[in-house]
């Protein structure tokens, strides 16, 4: 059930940072085509594009931790033995909580401060923009939790021990992708 939610908070995620991606794409194309071409425009395109992108770097950090894809280096945790390796996760592990828990308070703080200050054309409130951090910040605990639970209940798994993807293995998975898919003609692909 656990993995079922997970795989579906996964998907929210992805459909979220898509739309914010399309609907930023949207605003800004609209508002060049119609500066340029008709001498008009859309006034809050710039503030509801910024708003946009902040949630969509702030949700894909979360989605980032999920699929192991920040940038990491594994070249010393791969040589260490079983328990060192599990000693190194559980301690990452609580110092980046440690570290969200910061952003969430900072992000709440500024929240606050900023909850009557709107932004001018959208009369949105600043404090959406740092919404976008405490939700980061939650999203990335839950995250790091589930590391760290797999590492020590699952370490026997390599993958569950270093948590870092390599990009020779993405791009031989992709290769192997492209020669085992079938072609209009009922071959393989070239």
């Amino acid at each position: 059930m656990f993995m079922q939610l997970t795989h579906g908070v996964t998907r929210a995620l992805e459909v979220c940072i898509a739309l914010c991606l399309a609907a930023m794409g949207v605003l800004v194309f609209g508002n060049v085509v119609l500066r340029y071409g008709f001498n008009s425009g859309i006034a809050f395109s710039e503030e509801i594009s910024r708003l946009l992108f902040v949630w969509l770097v702030f949700l894909g950090s979360i989605l980032a931790s999920r699929e192991h894809a920040h940038l990491g280096v594994d070249s010393l945790v791969k040589r260490l033995p079983h328990a060192a390796r599990q000693a190194c996760v559980l301690v990452s592990g609580t110092l980046m909580i440690l570290m969200c828990g910061l952003l969430f308070w900072g992000s709440l703080k500024q929240a606050q401060i900023n909850l009557d200050n709107t932004m001018p054309v959208s009369g949105i409130p600043y404090a959406s923009l740092y919404g976008a951090g405490m939700a980061a910040a939650l999203g990335l605990i839950v995250s790091i939790f589930y590391n760290i639970f797999q590492a020590l209940v699952h370490g026997e798994q390599a993958e569950n021990m270093v948590m870092v993807q390599h990009t020779d293995d993405l791009i031989q998975g992709a290769m192997a992708d492209m020669d085992s898919t079938p072609t209009p003609h009922g071959g393989k692909a070239p």
